[in-house]
């Protein structure tokens, strides 16, 4: 059994494993879970599955951090959460995919907050990104509550999105007040 690498009160966060294809499938089948998350909003095949699977499996072996497995802390699956690079500027990316019906229960909110304390605590950049659709609120409320703060609009993937931001502790003793 892989061990989590973070815990909340209700959630636990561990590197995925090829074992996990089954769970992943039935997030992303879902199309109402894959809404904000491309363009054409459709359940996303095994063979997508399988490459995002193999891909999460490889950068948590090179980074040391990469998308989690994400259950209760009764084993129920709940969705996947973690980080990725934005590699059109080399930035670290949080996000979050959860159940349909884990959703407005605060567990986004939970996982966020424990998301952006694990990343500064653990890692050296000085600032964490977080995006989401303009029209999706619910994910827009969770970034805020977690300290990011917005930085401008831009496509990803065909899709506008609106960035947040979050800065390192150490970052936000030097920033200056807008």
């Amino acid at each position: 059994m892989t061990l989590p690498i973070l815990e909340t009160k209700r959630l636990r966060a561990r590197p995925f494993t090829s074992d996990d294809l089954a769970d992943l499938v039935s997030l992303h089948s879902n199309p109402e879970v894959n809404r904000y998350l491309h363009p054409t909003n459709v359940a996303w095949d095994v063979s997508i599955v399988k490459k995002r699977l193999a891909s999460f499996i490889e950068t948590q072996e090179l980074m040391g951090f990469s998308q989690w497995h994400l259950s209760t802390h009764e084993g129920e699956f709940v969705g996947r959460a973690g980080f990725s690079l934005y590699e059109k500027t080399a930035e670290v990316e949080m996000d979050y995919t959860l159940l349909e019906h884990f959703w407005n229960k605060r567990f986004g909110s939970e996982i966020a907050q424990a998301l952006v304390e694990w990343f500064f605590e653990n890692t050296y950049y000085s600032h964490l990104l977080a995006f989401a659709h303009p029209e999706n609120h619910a994910s827009k409320k969770v970034m805020k509550r977690a300290g990011f703060e917005f930085r401008e609009t831009r496509l990803v993937d065909g899709l506008p999105c609106e960035f947040y931001q979050v800065l390192s502790p150490s970052c936000q003793k030097l920033a200056v007040p807008a």
